[in-house]
């Protein structure tokens, strides 16, 4: 009998880790597809190959499978935009770059994104929480981001970097948030963002006297 390795998950755990998986891959894909209101549960659960009941262990509710299944994707694109390759390179160049794989994927599912930042906004249950608990510690990654460009020389050395990461991070809500209620095109609101965020590196560089001689 091959006994697991130290430390990997149990046979149970991976079953239940399989089963999650499949929930929340049916119910992207059906979200997608249908929309958020014309999706059931029993719908999903279908597609998952479980009982109903098993999607409740889950999730409390249909929002709250939205929400999760969105966690793990924006999880995804935290790490892609994190990723050393985009981080290298003048500040106002680096910083639109790293809400890219956000904008792609909101980009497929336009409709399903608002139906996700309306719960983020209204609906109250664990896993929103959590999402924003996300949030903010991506906010937390983008201060880190800018206190090693303080340290590097390039944003001035009088500025927080926790205050600026929020600033940064709220800009790029305002574009998502505009441009998901019909304030413009995709493109005009990635636009906008790079455009507000280049004004934004522009304040946060240190001055040439705090930089010294060239």
């Amino acid at each position: 009998m091959t006994r697991p390795l130290p430390g990997a998950p149990s046979r149970r755990e991976r079953h239940k880790q399989d089963k999650r998986a499949r929930i929340q891959a049916a119910a992207l894909s059906l979200f997608t597809q249908q929309g958020y209101e014309a999706t059931t549960i029993r719908q999903i659960a279908a597609e998952a190959d479980v009982a109903p009941g098993t999607v409740f262990r889950y999730a409390t509710d249909k929002a709250d499978l939205l929400l999760m299944v969105f966690h793990d994707v924006i999880a995804q694109a935290i790490e892609e935009a994190l990723a050393p390759e985009r981080l290298s390179g003048p500040l106002f160049q680096v910083l639109p770059g790293l809400f890219d794989p956000f904008f792609a994927f909101y980009e497929a599912r336009p409709a399903l994104a608002s139906d996700f930042l309306r719960l983020v906004l209204f609906h109250d249950s664990p896993q929103r929480t959590r999402e924003l608990e996300q949030g903010h510690a991506f906010v937390e990654q983008l201060a880190g981001l800018l206190r090693a460009r303080q340290q590097a020389g390039e944003v001035a050395t009088d500025l927080d970097p926790a205050t600026a990461a929020f600033a940064i991070f709220s800009l790029y809500q305002a574009c998502l948030v505009g441009w998901l209620s019909g304030g413009g095109t995709l493109a005009h609101a990635r636009e906008q963002l790079a455009a507000l965020l280049g004004l934004q590196s522009r304040a946060l560089q240190a001055s040439a006297a705090a930089r010294g001689p060239a």
